[in-house]
């Protein structure tokens, strides 16, 4: 399969799965979470990984399964991001606060 086929075969088997499951892919994600915009954010960068990651190493066999994985370890790292961001204001706040 060349690489122009292999971006049709993702690009199909991608939409099909959103046409597909998307909303539950959401809601299960939101209920883990307690965020739905942070649930869609990270489904929607779990499908652009899909799309850059499936042509070159193929489709995988439970594209639900592989799309959840990939948009709960996103979720995780922005929240991670989150707290290393808030973390370091905070520090930024005690030491103005401490030289003021």
């Amino acid at each position: 399969m060349n690489s122009h086929e292999g971006d049709a075969q993702a690009n199909a088997i991608a939409e099909a799965v959103a046409r597909r499951s998307y909303g539950k892919l959401v809601a299960f994600l939101a209920a883990r979470t307690h965020d739905v915009a942070a649930a869609e954010d990270a489904l929607s960068e779990a499908f652009a990984t899909a799309l850059a990651n499936w042509p070159r190493n193929g489709c995988p066999q439970n594209p639900e399964a592989w799309l959840m994985t990939v948009a709960r370890r996103k979720f995780l790292d922005a929240e991670r991001a989150k707290r290393h961001e808030m973390s370091a204001t905070d520090l930024q706040e005690t030491a103005k606060c401490a030289c003021g």
